[in-house]
């Protein structure tokens, strides 16, 4: 699997005194306008730990770019859905391809909704063959959001994705059953979400400041162009 060269980001951690929420929406209303997140995120005490990144989710764009965001999300929360389907190929358009952003996917489970941790592990048995595959498998895995979470056989449905992706279905399959690798990496994620206190999906970390909740687009954009200019 092809990994980004080795990079270190401040990541500030806020107190526990944040609310906790399992709904992106409840997020980004609290987050109001980007200037008022922005500020959220960095008023209150907080401490940086330093996190080595560099085996650490799927990156979209250079790795000398000067923003770094950090998305923690769950294949089966809507408002990630609706970021991943609708704003995320926006930024990628202004932002990632121009160098500006470098965007690292962090899947991991809330452990809320239908299929949440079947839907991870196949996230992750698809990036077993490139993280091409994983980013193929994003996409189905947000399409086909209602689908998966309502299925009774989400390894069945899941193999069926691998295939209509042209990923090898048999390499997929064996990695679903009995990949520790793959459960690893989930459980390692999980492990950092919880000890940066990621309570709502989506968040993001962008340079280091953390960002709750699925905010509209204009107020994203301002937020990634603020920290391109710091």
């Amino acid at each position: 699997m092809v990994r980004s060269r080795l990079v270190a980001v401040a990541v500030v951690v806020l107190g526990l005194c944040v609310l906790g929420c399992g709904s992106a929406a409840d997020g980004a209303e609290r987050a109001g306008d980007a200037g008022d997140a922005a500020a959220a995120m960095s008023d209150g005490e907080g401490q940086r730990r330093p996190i080595d990144v560099n085996d650490l989710g799927y990156d979209r764009g250079s790795p000398d770019a000067p923003v770094l965001v950090l998305e923690f999300s769950d294949f089966g929360c809507p408002y990630c859905s609706r970021f991943a389907l609708s704003s995320l190929p926006q930024i990628e358009e202004e932002f990632i391809h121009d160098g500006v952003v470098r965007w690292k996917y962090v899947p991991f489970v809330m452990g809320m909704f239908p299929n949440g941790a079947e839907a991870a592990r196949a996230s992750e048995c698809a990036a077993e063959q490139g993280e091409a595959g994983f980013w193929a498998m994003h996409d189905r895995l947000y399409r086909n959001q209602s689908a998966w979470k309502a299925t009774s056989g989400p390894r069945e449905l899941f193999v069926s994705y691998a295939r209509a992706l042209e990923l090898d279905d048999d390499a997929f399959a064996d990695c679903y059953d009995s990949s520790d690798a793959a459960l690893e990496r989930i459980n390692l994620n999980n492990a950092l979400a919880a000890r940066l206190g990621v309570r709502a999906t989506p968040t993001f970390f962008v340079n280091g400041v953390r960002v709750q909740g699925a905010l509209p687009m204009e107020h994203f954009r301002l937020l990634l162009k603020g920290a391109a200019a710091q």
